[in-house]
């Protein structure tokens, strides 16, 4: 990833925000490449199931 891709700015609950921040330290990433590592394994998980159908 780049300086350069798109930036998108996201509200998220507290609660999520806290979730995610934890969740990044505890993988050694930032925030933000714990976000983006989340929506890839979703993206991979939805072409599976388009797949099985």
């Amino acid at each position: 990833m780049s300086r350069t891709d798109p930036q998108v700015k996201v509200r998220l609950p507290a609660e999520l925000k806290d979730y995610i921040q934890e969740t990044a330290g505890e993988n050694h990433r930032t925030m933000n490449a714990e976000i983006v590592f989340r929506l890839e394994q979703s993206k991979k998980q939805d072409n599976v199931n388009e797949q099985q159908k």
